[in-house]
């Protein structure tokens, strides 16, 4: 279950094989984008949110080190939360992969009206 004292931005992993690469994880933004995205695109309601978040390995798991979050941020958060509303291959069940029309923009001004960090991983190297 995921230790809510742990969901803030600013997370910072350092590759141990390369100190020089690090990645900040806005993991707090990520979270909440996730959540409003299963409320608007795969229907849930708060509650299903909220127990399909403390049940999901892509959450719980997600601050387990540098691998960790380079491999969550190659999926976008529209994705990820598709798997979680719906689980592996979500697309063969006729649940679309791409992102609805409208998506991008509802992102931005998701992120802009609820105060989250422009981006959810930030790399440096």
């Amino acid at each position: 279950m995921l230790d809510k004292s742990k969901v803030i931005d600013g997370i910072l992993f350092v590759n141990d094989k390369n100190i020089n690469e690090t990645i900040k994880f806005n993991f707090y933004t990520w979270t909440e984008l996730i959540k409003a995205i299963l409320i608007k695109y795969a229907g849930k309601s708060e509650d299903e949110v909220n127990s399909l978040i403390s049940n999901s390995p892509i959450i719980n798991n997600a601050l387990d080190g540098y691998m960790a979050a380079v491999v969550r941020c190659h999926e976008t958060e529209y994705h990820l939360a598709m798997l979680i509303a719906y689980g592996e291959q979500y697309w063969l069940k006729g649940i679309s992969s791409d992102e609805p029309d409208d998506y991008f923009e509802w992102e931005e001004g998701y992120r802009k009206e609820h105060n989250l960090a422009e981006e959810s991983f930030e790399f440096s190297d």
